[in-house]
């Protein structure tokens, strides 16, 4: 570097410009939200207070409906409790639910993942179960067109094989509390007359018969030796059945289902056929149907008149009602997003717009609501999530980051077992 630098005036200018934007990549990394206020107690300890808004917020609406989960969850110790979440994009990578998962099956009992699909698109961010799959299953879904009418599951999918197909799930190790399974439950329909063959452990692959028939069918397959942390299942002819997937389970106690669908608003619903509902919930004995849809109708579509989506909505539920006539019911409201105005990011007026609609649904139907935006504080609380160390939001502002999708679970968990215990 020339010594005369120094002396140019253009220089300095550079130079301070460059002191400013190290100062303030310092102050972002040092979160001022989150350690808002520093204090001293007597002792001389000092402690900070977390400002990122986070209250404890119980459930709403009629809670009476909660009593079939309720109930069942007395007896989980003697019989499996089964959850069913649905929702768009903030379910991807089984964040959210997971926690739910874990939180339940502190308090009440059970272990392993529950339900998944034969093809899923977030295996890659999904860090309580690792799947993988061959290329050649036709999957269709609720996502999808679906030309041939093929029955879609309750999952939202079906997989049909295209050759001599092959799915594989394995536990991981960032979860300890689903380290193993020792039963496996494979769902399909309209099969042919026919064997797969099926191995645990990565052991010496066995056979076992399907059922023909149009219906439901569950084939259990039971680990040989107690537990087991994957099994391989491979398909023998093409166009074998209709395979909707697995439960991993072991022995009763809470079970939540992760049934994320990208880009929904939770009409897709629609799309699930009424038999296969049906037939579904007598094998796996829904006790609770959680959805958090809403924010792709109101951020995505910006739709002018809600009033089409409301009137959807309250049919959907009007009709799970009616085939799950023993299961309750929570909508979830929908979390902050932010868009930017001037130098700020602040709540985008869509959001309590939709929640309002949901809170209505929730009245008209009779079912219960959780306030997932103000769990989280309110208005512009993204903004502060975003900004935590480490981040609860993710950078588009609109998402949460993987910590974030798990409070939110943590929070509604700790809803969901209040109410439970004033139940009692």
């Amino acid at each position: 570097m020339n010594k005369n630098q120094f002396n140019n005036p253009l220089f300095a200018i550079f130079l301070a410009f460059i002191f400013v934007i190290i100062i303030s990549q310092f102050l972002n990394g040092v979160n001022i939200d989150k350690v808002a206020e520093v204090e001293s107690n007597n002792s001389g300890t000092t402690f900070y207070q977390d400002t990122t808004g986070l209250i404890n917020v119980p459930l709403s609406g009629n809670l009476s409906q909660m009593k079939y989960f309720f109930d069942a969850l007395k007896h989980s110790g003697n019989s499996q409790v089964r959850i069913a979440h649905y929702g768009d994009s903030g379910l991807l990578g089984d964040m959210y639910s997971s926690k739910i998962r874990e939180d339940l099956q502190k308090q009440f009992g059970g272990n392993t993942v529950g339900f998944i699909p034969i093809v899923s698109d977030d295996i890659y961010m999904r860090s309580t179960i690792k799947q993988s799959f061959s290329n050649d299953w036709e999957t269709i879904s609720v996502l999808t067109a679906n030309p041939h009418n093929l029955p879609i599951g309750i999952s939202g999918f079906v997989s049909i094989p295209k050759g001599l197909s092959w799915v594989r799930y394995a536990t991981t190790v960032w979860h300890p509390y689903l380290k193993n399974f020792s039963t496996v439950i494979l769902f399909y329909s309209n099969a042919k007359y026919s064997s797969i063959k099926y191995s645990f452990n990565d052991s010496t692959e066995q056979s076992i018969n399907l059922n023909p028939g149009s219906n439901v069918q569950e084939l259990i397959l039971s680990t040989p030796h107690g537990n087991a942390s994957s099994i391989k299942i491979t398909t023998t002819q093409i166009d074998q059945a209709c395979f909707y997937g697995v439960s991993l389970e072991s022995g009763n106690g809470v079970y939540v289902d992760n049934y994320p669908w990208k880009g929904n608003t939770g009409l897709g619903i629609r799309s699930l056929p009424k038999s296969s509902l049906i037939q579904f919930n007598k094998l796996l004995n829904y006790k609770l149907i959680i959805l958090s849809f809403g924010a792709v109708e109101a951020l995505a579509f910006h739709s002018k008149d809600d009033s089409w989506f409301e009137r959807q909505a309250i049919n959907i539920i009007v009709r799970l009602k009616s085939l799950f006539p023993e299961t309750s019911i929570l909508i979830n409201g929908v979390s902050d997003h932010s868009i930017k105005v001037g130098t700020k990011y602040v709540t985008n007026p869509r959001v309590p717009e939709m929640n309002n609609i949901l809170f209505e649904v929730a009245a008209k139907t009779g079912i219960t609501y959780w306030d997932t935006f103000n769990a989280m504080g309110g208005y512009n609380s993204m903004a502060k999530w975003v900004n935590a160390n480490p981040p609860l939001g993710a950078f588009n502002y609109g998402h949460l980051s993987e910590l974030g999708a798990e409070q939110i679970g943590d929070m509604l968990a700790k809803a969901l077992i209040d109410a439970y215990r004033s139940y009692n």
